[in-house]
Parts: structure tokens; C-alpha cells; sequence
């Protein structure tokens, strides 16, 4: 991998993909932060090669994921569950981010982006 790379937040490159990462995880302490890192994961989901598009996916996923899972937990917090199902989500939005940052570090294709679990 080009160092240069590693640090640019051009289009297709890992430093472009880390920030949005950074963005998505931001997005949980500064409201409508990941609504914005989704944005320019969207707009990137073609760029680099195939595991920056799979780093791009997968954030595409957690990001959908995890606003269909926050809308389930406002549903169900009538029935006194919702707030339990909101922290578990956090959890594990906070876990796919961090599984998907381990990976582009070490330049591997994000593992099982399509994956509603872990």
C-alpha cells in the first residue's frame, strides 16, 4: 500500500474510508455527524478497488442498520424494551465500526457486510 495513500482523503483511498468510519462513530457524540459520513460513503461506493468498495458497503450497512434498529427501539420503548433495544444497537454500531476499521488496517475486504449481527 502507497503511504501517501494512507493519509488522503481523496476518493479510493483508505484514508478516505477510515474518515468516514471516524465520521459514523463521531456521529454517535455530535447529532447528524453520520448522517453526513453515510452521505460520503454513498457518494464512494464505486471508488478504489474491490476493498474499499467492500469497506464502502459495509458502511452503508451499519449506517441503514442501525437507523432501521434506533427505529425499532422508539417503536418498542411503548412496551419498555425500546430503550434496551437502542443500547444494544449502540453496541453494536460501535463493534461493526471497529471490526470494519481493524480490517482496512490490515487491507482486507470488510468481513460479511450484509450481516445483521456481528
Amino acid at each position: 500500500m502507497n503511504p501517501a495513500t494512507l493519509f488522503s482523503f481523496r476518493k479510493g483511498t483508505p484514508g478516505r474510508a477510515r474518515l468516514i468510519y471516524a465520521g459514523l462513530l463521531a456521529g454517535l457524540l455530535v447529532p447528524g455527524l453520520n448522517f453526513v459520513a453515510a452521505a460520503v460513503a454513498w457518494m464512494d461506493r464505486g471508488e478504489g478497488d474491490a476493498v474499499l468498495q467492500s469497506h464502502a458497503l459495509n458502511q452503508l450497512h451499519i449506517f441503514a442498520k442501525s437507523v432501521i434498529y434506533v427505529a425499532i427501539g422508539l417503536v418498542m420503548t411503548y412496551f419498555l424494551v425500546g430503550v434496551l433495544v437502542i443500547l444494544a444497537t449502540i453496541i453494536w454500531y460501535i463493534l461493526r465500526n471497529a471490526k470494519g476499521l481493524q480490517s482496512l488496517a490490515a487491507n482486507q475486504p470488510a468481513e460479511n457486510p450484509a450481516s445483521w449481527l456481528f
